[in-house]
């Protein structure tokens, strides 16, 4: 009778079953948060690698130009880092615009222009991932000197600089930083020197880093600053006044220089 008995029982009980679902779920709710920090680590770790070959790629190109630093204003500019403007649905996934900057023949490899963080944008009904998601400090590379002061507040800083010799401090200065997909547009990041307003805003979001993003300096090293203003985190669109934000007031000072 027990053998038969036994030989009868070969499922679970409703009683069982449910333990062992819940123990699954517990599991899992312990696990995903535990997973989910370690793509935001790895893809963190993906970004710095980024920016450190960008970097390079931007102090290698002025070495063989007589110092001479790639601009960071696309416009009519041959001589721009990258091309292609993020807002623009026929430019946002042309690769080849990448290729036609000066930082290419430094570093070839297209998909190290964007952050694996980056999320894809909507454009009318169709979702799409940008080919870019970094961009370059707006006084960084000559430009036309009659141009007005970019941005507007910039009229008692150097307005740009030409050549790497111009950047006195250049660990302390930054050059590329990974912008936030609701703020990216041409290759031409402005900030504010004196900051007050946010014209471009860097990566903001948790899924980029925890609320953190990446820079690279100018003498070649990488950093990943964390936002740590709220005021920050809610950024979504550009030309946001935010007087006293210490994010924008560390970035500003990191930016350009005094006449």
């Amino acid at each position: 009778m027990n053998s038969c008995h036994s030989a009868q029982r070969k499922g679970f009980t409703l009683i069982e079953l449910l333990v062992a679902v819940a123990t699954v779920a517990i599991l899992a709710a312990l696990l995903l948060p535990v997973l989910g920090k370690a793509k935001i680590k790895a893809q963190r770790a993906s970004c710095m690698s980024n920016l450190r070959q960008l970097g390079f790629g931007w102090i290698m190109y002025a070495h063989d130009n007589n110092g001479m630093l790639a601009e960071s204003y696309g416009g009519s500019s041959s001589n721009a880092w990258v091309y292609g403007n993020m807002k623009k649905p026929g430019e946002a996934t042309d690769a080849t615009l990448i290729a036609q900057g000066k930082l290419f023949p430094y570093v070839r490899d297209t998909k190290v222009y964007r952050c694996p963080g980056s999320k894809s944008v909507m454009f009318g009904p169709k979702t799409v991932e940008l080919v870019r998601s970094y961009s370059m400090n707006c006084f960084m590379g000559g430009r036309d000197p009659l141009l007005a002061p970019i941005p507007p507040t910039a009229k008692d800083y150097v307005p740009f600089f030409v050549k790497d010799s111009d950047l006195r401090r250049p660990s302390e200065m930054w050059v590329l930083i990974d912008e936030d997909e609701r703020s990216i547009d041409d290759g031409f990041f402005i900030t504010d020197p004196t900051a007050q307003k946010w014209y471009d805003f860097p990566a903001t979001s948790a899924h980029r880093h925890d609320f953190s993003f990446g820079i690279a300096m100018g003498d070649g090293h990488t950093d990943v600053w964390l936002n740590r203003d709220p005021r920050t985190h809610q950024l979504t669109s550009h030309e946001t006044e935010q007087a006293h934000n210490p994010d924008l007031e560390r970035l500003a000072s990191k930016t350009t220089l005094l006449k």
